[in-house]
């Protein structure tokens, strides 16, 4: 029976002993020092208190007895002992911390674990011998440990094998406490890296996938559990944190087990933001593996921001200057945004910078901007390294913290022009020519402020008058159209157009000057135009600015609410005719074509057409040519000196000048629609030679007719601005003489001091003589000799003869021969005339 008992108790000491494993081994600690090695055991059963009296430790070459410093050598039931190296005792004890107070403290009667100390450059095994003699655990650990780091045992219940042992999550280890790499039995883990966000690149109000990686840590298996959401950190304008949502554990898992975990994000908001995932199981042992965090970079909407407005060329002593306007109802913080050129020059906005809704912030080169347009400091911000604008153009890129490009644009060189900024018309709109202009502002520019350029709220504006015809004759109804453009942010409904007739060419209406008003009642959408119309019945020839203005109330803008354009109403055929032409002056004399306003009314001659025979282009009147009133006339001269010209003649002295042929030459003049007012072909037979001009008879006649036309009978040769020698309204049927007065008496007393003979001819030109006879039949004087006169001409007689002696008192004869000029016609004719004196 003692046999039986004796081999009972050692059978169960021996059950027991196989509850005591190895579970930390410390071969490397983090102090240099042999002093500081542990390794720590674990009595595995459930039941059974272990002695440890008698139980040696130690490496594959030597064990060392335990040692109890209290003599204390009982290990309960899941308890912890650390073996200690007896140097220990005598350091500052880095592991008195880590201890738990209700593990065993043990040394060994060495100095060193083993033949030496636990090697750190040799895989060494670790042995625990009981006190029987048999091995009840053994350890090779491999090498490689960081500084502090033990090796701990996973699972405790299992073998001593390799793949049971794992580097200790610890720095110092956990002597004498739960290993870290032993799972709990209720613990499931984000694991560490697994935290993705899709897609990479992201922009405000997509949707991203968050996407953790969960595994169960613990050796019960876990059915349900949930995953959330939050922002925990934003540069956003958040409230702190902010949960964005949940996903349920999509699957049971065991020990080991993995299960990715897909949460959607929709409406993403712009900005930096912390993102931390939350694993939800109320039984975790474990609290420190439940959370992970990343990071993520969310892009503004592209044109979130937008450049406004841009200074590249700025006056002398002013900066380079961008701006922007945030367009949102939300401010936006541009910390960390940039601004890039070309070359890739980047300029970084300062971290504090804030954009304001519907606010304007301006980028310049300095700060000089600020009092260059009397703008407030705040609103300039001076960014480090601002880039260089190049007057011929260049691409601008405004990008935001995560480097997403916000806005660009690719200015050109006729955006704006030097000291004038180019301003963007649309803000909404995309960054092409069209909707980009030099700014109108009188500084030059509008920073910080509505560009000028821009539509207001209301801006109805007058673009365009066009008229049908577009070159109405005399006489013609002409039909203005107007085009009206709404320039507003929203459709016009209601406004007035008021046509007029701007005599003063002052841009205002005055009193007569108005044609007709139209009321309109009609829908005009955002940048489109109505044309409207108004009839002008017959309006009289001439050259007319013709005026139309808009008015519509709350009109934001009345500058551009009127247009004028020019209406050249034509004249009827010879309103205007060649009535002299003087074609082959002296040397030192100019050339000259006059013109006589046959009309009714006053002749505009402006921007009229002359060309003769050889010309290839027309000479055109300048645009400020005379206006001839009806019966006046105008000189058309290769010069302003002109000789023998009536002072009050319009003189128009064209920048070229068509040199006109002596032998023959073919003139036309027609008006400023081209139509022709008058023509002729005129040859050296027609009349006139050197000094002496072609003068036209009448100017009612044909100019085309030869016989129309005689030399200037005028003693100067000419008559430039005054009645032509040879008019004649009508010829005469026959030739006659008559005196006035009747009698005469020359005795210089301011009194009928001289006769006035009254010669008419019936022919348009004629060769004459006029003689003086006596009552004798003898010759007293003759005062025309083979003179070239017209169809009338007047002879003053001062009652002198020959040799200018005064003459007696008496009854003389006026004796006229002619012959005409073309026919060779002689005619005759006579009258008497009475000279008397006062008698003494």
């Amino acid at each position: 029976m003692q046999r039986l008992f004796t081999l009972l108790f050692l059978c169960t000491c021996r059950f027991a002993s196989a509850q005591v494993i190895l579970s930390e081994v410390m071969y490397n600690p983090r102090v240099n020092d042999n002093a500081y090695e542990f390794i720590e055991i674990f009595n595995a059963s459930s039941t059974d208190t272990v002695s440890l009296f008698g139980w040696r430790i130690g490496d594959q070459a030597e064990v060392d007895s335990l040692i109890s410093p209290d003599a204390f050598y009982r290990l309960a039931p899941q308890q912890f002992a650390v073996v200690l190296d007896p140097g220990y005792f005598l350091t500052t004890g880095i592991y008195d911390s880590l201890i738990s107070s209700d593990a065993l403290i043990l040394t060994i009667n060495d100095n060193t674990f083993g033949s030496g100390g636990l090697s750190n450059s040799t895989a060494e095994t670790v042995v625990l011998i009981d006190a029987a003699g048999n091995t009840v655990a053994r350890y090779t650990y491999s090498l490689g440990n960081p500084d502090g780091i033990s090796d701990e045992k996973i699972l405790l219940n299992t073998d001593d094998a390799s793949s049971n042992w794992a580097h200790s999550l610890r720095l110092d280890g956990t002597p004498g406490q739960r290993n870290s790499v032993t799972p709990h039995q209720i613990d499931s883990e984000l694991v560490a890296g697994s935290f993705l966000i899709s897609p990479a690149s992201l922009r405000e109000g997509q949707s991203a996938m968050l996407e953790v990686t969960v595994r169960n840590a613990g050796l019960q298996i876990i059915s349900v559990a949930a995953i959330e959401f939050w922002i925990v950190g934003t540069s956003a304008n958040l409230l702190l944190p902010f949960r964005l949502g949940e996903t349920a554990l999509p699957q049971a898992l065991k020990f080991s087990d993995t299960a990715s975990v897909v949460f959607a994000w929709d409406r993403i908001i712009a900005g930096r933001h912390e993102i931390a995932a939350n694993l939800i199981l109320p039984a975790d042992e474990n609290r420190a593996n439940d959370t992970l965090r990343a990071t993520i970079g969310v892009s503004h909407l592209r044109n979130a921001v937008r450049l406004n407005e841009i200074m590249y060329a700025p006056s002398a002593g002013q900066p380079e200057w961008i701006e922007i306007f945030n367009p949102r109802s939300a401010a936006i913080s541009l910390a960390e945004w940039s601004l890039e050129d070309e070359s890739g020059t980047r300029a970084l906005i300062p971290k504090n910078a804030l954009l304001q809704p519907l606010s304007y912030l301006v980028l310049a080169a300095s700060s000089g901007i600020a009092e260059a347009f009397d703008i407030a400091d705040s609103l300039v911000i001076v960014p480090d390294r601002f880039p260089t604008l190049n007057n011929s153009g260049d691409v601008l890129l405004l990008r935001d913290f995560n480097g997403a490009v916000i806005d660009s644009a690719a200015y050109q060189a006729d955006w704006g022009a030097p000291g004038i900024s180019a301003e963007k018309m649309w803000h909404e709109r995309d960054n092409i020519t069209a909707n980009w202009r030099p700014s109108e502002d009188p500084r030059g520019g509008t920073p910080a402020a509505l560009n000028s350029v821009s539509p207001r709220e209301i801006d109805l504006a007058a673009i365009r008058i066009r008229f049908d015809p577009p070159n109405p004759r005399a006489g013609d109804d002409v039909r203005i159209n107007a085009v009206m453009l709404n320039r507003s942010r929203r459709t016009v409904d209601r406004f007035v157009v008021i046509f007029a007739n701007d005599r003063n060419q002052d841009g205002v209406v005055q009193d007569g000057e108005e044609i007709g008003t139209t009321m309109i009642e009609q829908a005009v959408a955002i940048e489109d135009s109505v044309v409207i119309g108004r009839l002008w019945p017959q309006p009289l020839s001439g050259r007319y600015r013709i005026l139309a203005i808009v008015s519509t109330p709350l009109d934001a803008v009345p500058g551009n609410d009127r247009v004028s354009a020019r209406l050249s109403v034509g004249y009827g055929s010879r309103s205007v005719v060649i009535n002299e032409i003087y074609y082959a002056p002296y040397s030192d004399e100019a050339e000259w074509v006059e013109f006589y306003n046959r009309s009714s009314q006053p002749v505009d001659l402006s921007e009229w057409r002359w060309r003769d025979a050889g010309a290839e282009f027309p000479i055109v009147f300048p645009d400020s040519a005379s206006i001839i009133a009806p019966g006046e006339f105008a000189l058309l001269a290769a010069g302003r000196d002109v000789a023998q010209a009536d002072s009050r003649v319009k003189l128009i002295v064209p920048k070229t000048w068509l040199t006109l042929n002596n032998d023959h030459d073919q003139l036309v003049l027609a008006d400023f629609h081209g139509r022709v007012q008058d023509s002729l072909s005129y040859s050296q037979d027609w009349g006139g030679q050197a000094g002496v001009s072609l003068e036209r008879i009448n100017p009612h006649l044909a100019g085309a007719d030869s016989s129309n036309w005689s030399s200037c009978v005028d003693p100067n040769g000419s008559t430039p601005g005054r009645p032509n020698s040879i008019f004649t309204e009508f010829v005469p049927s026959q030739a006659t003489v008559t005196v006035s007065p009747q009698p005469f008496s020359p005795d210089s007393d301011g009194h009928d001091d001289a006769a006035i003979i009254q010669i008419q001819v019936p022919a348009t030109t004629a060769t004459v003589h006029l003689k003086i006879y006596d009552v004798r039949g003898r010759l007293v004087h003759q005062l025309l000799n083979n003179a070239p006169v017209g169809a009338t001409h007047q002879v003053i007689w001062n009652g002198r003869d020959a040799v200018n002696q005064p003459v007696p008192m008496g009854l003389y004869i006026v004796y006229l021969q002619a012959i005409h000029a073309t026919g060779g016609i002689l005619v005759e004719a006579r009258t008497t005339l009475v000279l008397a004196r006062k008698l003494n």
